[in-house]
Parts: C-alpha cells; sequence; structure tokens
C-alpha cells in the first residue's frame, strides 16, 4: 500500500519524524511531497525558514521517496497515484480537501482513502520558531 504526505515541514522537528513513524503503521510504502519554496511563499506569504533543497535532503536521508510539490497537491497525487493520502489531525477541522484542490467523491473515484494521523501536541514549527525568537 501506498501513502502520500504532503507537507512544506518548514522547520522540521521530531513531531514531523514522529508522524511519518505513524504514516509507516500504514502503508508499506510512504511517500513525501514538499512543498516547494515558491509554493510556501505564494501560500503564506513567507519563505520556510529552510529552503526545499535542505528539507528534500533531509526527508530522503531518513529513507523517504520524496516528490516536490508545486501546487495545491492534486497534481502531485495525480502524479504518485496512492493508496492513501495522510494529513495531521490539526487539519481535521480545517478544509484540507480544498487545499489540496480534491473532493471527497475525486478520491472515491480515484480509490484512494484520507488518513488523519493524531497531532504530536506540544510542538510545531511555529513553536520552534516562538523559541528562537527568544
Amino acid at each position: 500500500m501506498r501513502l502520500l504526505t504532503i507537507g512544506t515541514f518548514d522547520t522540521p522537528h521530531i513531531g514531523h519524524a514522529s508522524f511519518l513513524k505513524k504514516c509507516e503503521q500504514y502503508a508499506s510504502q510512504v511517500i513525501v511531497g514538499i512543498n516547494s519554496d515558491a509554493f510556501v511563499l505564494k501560500y503564506r506569504g513567507e519563505a520556510p525558514l529552510f529552503n526545499y533543497a535542505e528539507r528534500m535532503t533531509l526527508f530522503r536521508r531518513m529513507g523517504y521517496e520524496c516528490y516536490p510539490n508545486e501546487s495545491a497537491g492534486r497534481e502531485l497525487i495525480e502524479k504518485v497515484m496512492p493508496d492513501v493520502v495522510a494529513i495531521g489531525s490539526d487539519w481535521a477541522k480545517k478544509d484540507y480537501y480544498a487545499q489540496i484542490d480534491v473532493t471527497q467523491d475525486w478520491l472515491d473515484a480515484h480509490n484512494i482513502s484520507m488518513l488523519y494521523i493524531p497531532y504530536a501536541a506540544g510542538i510545531s514549527s511555529t513553536e520552534i520558531k516562538r523559541r528562537l525568537a527568544l
């Protein structure tokens, strides 16, 4: 089973590593889509702390197959055609479907499931940036 997760991972931390290890419990192959610097700048209005090449290198060295994500996500999903798309449960209350430009009907038509992995409370890129600002 192939699982795809797409994210910025702008300040890689233990929560991201924990999330990916949890993903491994659901699939034999975990694929990481990493948002490009240009996409992050357009979407968030600021560049990621770690640039794209640094983030890509880190996750590849962790043993993950990685792909660049230049758009909302649908194009990468169509390229990879995973069985599962996984995201942290912190997105469950947000419109992640709109973020990645798909609908449940589209996922169903492509036989792709959406999986929400429990969020690692207490650590986030925002928290790390707050700590660095002290």
